[in-house]
């Protein structure tokens, strides 16, 4: 009986090892891990879309080529990368590493930024991380020297008027979220 009690262990054992090995990652999670997954553009609704196919391999981590390095800093921009037509307004949220050492993000979950889309009065009309999940894992992004982390937003189906968008990133135990806003008009 005690036999048979033990295999029953063993076998129980297996599973839920078996259990918790296939939930570790694949390829994908890997490649988020490393930060080196594709952009994810969310539009206004919470409707995410896919990258697109000119952004390449490479779109997420990549030497800019622009500019020298200002030490001791992490430089945060917005700017409109696709003015508005008929699929929305385009942003690119940068962060460029322009310290002389490697910088890592630890983060909580496969969040790695948040928005907020805010009308002329301040009252927030869309953010980002109220309709989307995201797994609990601990993932990184590491930023070489020079290096660019780059997020692309797709900003939809807005009523017309004037508009804020707000972008940070969100690390856990950084003092700085490398807070970037842009106003911008929709028609």
């Amino acid at each position: 009986m005690h036999k048979r009690r033990s295999v029953w262990h063993v076998i129980l054992i297996i599973i839920c090892i078996s259990i918790v090995v296939t939930g570790c990652g694949n390829k994908d999670s890997q490649n988020q891990s490393e930060g080196r997954e594709q952009p994810v553009m969310g539009d206004g609704k919470g409707n995410e879309k896919k990258p697109r196919p000119e952004e390449g391999q490479d779109g997420q981590i990549g030497q800019n080529g622009q500019g020298g390095i200002v030490a001791g800093s992490i430089e945060p921009s917005i700017k409109v990368q696709e003015q508005q037509n008929a699929k929305g307004i385009l942003f690119r949220y940068e962060l460029k590493n322009q310290t002389e050492k490697e910088k890592v993000f630890q983060f909580p979950s496969s969040q790695k930024f948040d928005y907020v889309i805010k009308d002329k009065n301040g009252k927030i009309v869309y953010q980002y991380s109220r309709n989307h999940m995201f797994m609990q894992v601990l993932t990184s992004l590491k930023l070489k020297q020079a290096d660019v982390f780059k997020q692309d937003i797709l900003v939809s189906d807005l009523e017309p008027g004037a508009y804020t968008l707000e972008v940070w990133l969100t690390p856990s135990g950084e003092t700085e979220d490398y807070r970037q806003k842009i106003t911008f008009n929709w028609n």
